[in-house]
C-alpha cells in the first residue's frame, strides 16, 4: 500500500435507510471501479453496539491526484471525509476494478475449477463437501452420490449449515456453482471450487448418480404389491 492514498468515510445512517444507502453506494462505487488510478473499495458494517458510525467506506487509489480527479466525477454520496478506526468492523461489500470484476477461476473471487472425477475422489476421501445448487425438484429428480443440498435461491443463509472445510460446488452445467461458489468466499470460506461441466459432466463421466423419486417409487410399489400379498 506504499504511497497509496486511502480514504476512510465513516457514515452514521438510520439502519432502516441502510439498505437504500449501500444499494446507491453500489452504482457509486461502480463508477468509481472505471476510473484511473483505482485500487479497491470496501463497505464496513459495525459489530459493535450502539456505535455512532453504523458503515464505514474505505477506498485504496494510486493517488491523491487519482482520487481527487475521481472526485469530479462522482463524489461518493457527497459524503466529508473524516478518519474512523475500522478494526471493530466487518466486511460487507467489495468492489474492485472494472478490468477485475469478470469471471477467473481461482481469482479469489470467483470459485477454482473441478473436474468431477477430481470431486468426487476429494469427496469420497473426505477432503471436501460437495453442495448441490440446484433447486429442490431438480435435486429431487437427481443428483451426486454424497452430495448435500443448498439451493442458490437460499444462499448466502444457507452456509451456515455447511460444513466446516473446502467446498465444492455443482449445478447442472457449471454456471450456478460459481455464482454458489462465489456467494461462499465473499461470505469469508476458503477452498472453494466450482464442478465444471456440472452434473451433466458428472454423469458423462460415469460418476455415481442417486434417484430419490425413482427410488421412493420403487419402494411404494414393493409396499403397495406387500399389501397385496397381505390380502
Amino acid at each position: 500500500m506504499e504511497n497509496h492514498h486511502v480514504v476512510i468515510i465513516p457514515t452514521e445512517i438510520d439502519e432502516e435507510k441502510e439498505s437504500a444507502y449501500l444499494d446507491t453506494w453500489q452504482g457509486a462505487a461502480a463508477v468509481m471501479a472505471t476510473q484511473p488510478g483505482f485500487i479497491r473499495t470496501y463497505m464496513f458494517r459495525t459489530i459493535i453496539p450502539g456505535s455512532k458510525f453504523l458503515l464505514v467506506n474505505v477506498a485504496e487509489w494510486e493517488s491523491t491526484a487519482h482520487w481527487e480527479e475521481a472526485m469530479n466525477v462522482c463524489p461518493m454520496l457527497e459524503q466529508q471525509i473524516a478518519v474512523a478506526h475500522a478494526s471493530n468492523y466487518v466486511a460487507i461489500r467489495t468492489v474492485l476494478p472494472a478490468t477485475q470484476q469478470g469471471p477467473g477461476p481461482g481469482d479469489g473471487h470467483t470459485p477454482a475449477d473441478l473436474s468431477p472425477a477430481e470431486a468426487r475422489r476429494r469427496l469420497a476421501d473426505g477432503e471436501l463437501t460437495l453442495v448441490d445448487v440446484r433447486e429442490d425438484d431438480e435435486w429431487a429428480a437427481r443428483h451426486p452420490v454424497g452430495a448435500v443440498h443448498a439451493a442458490l435461491s437460499t444462499l448466502p443463509a444457507s452456509l451456515s449449515d455447511l460444513p466446516d472445510g473446502p467446498l465444492a460446488f455443482v449445478c447442472r452445467t457449471g454456471t450456478r456453482s460459481v455464482r454458489g461458489g462465489a456467494q461462499a468466499i465473499r461470505a469469508g470460506r476458503s477452498s472453494v471450487y466450482s464442478v465444471t461441466g456440472g452434473l451433466e459432466a458428472w454423469e458423462a463421466a460415469g460418476l455415481p448418480v442417486t434417484f430419490p423419486d425413482r427410488e421412493a417409487a420403487v419402494k411404494n410399489g414393493d409396499r403397495a404389491k406387500a399389501a397385496v400379498r397381505e390380502d
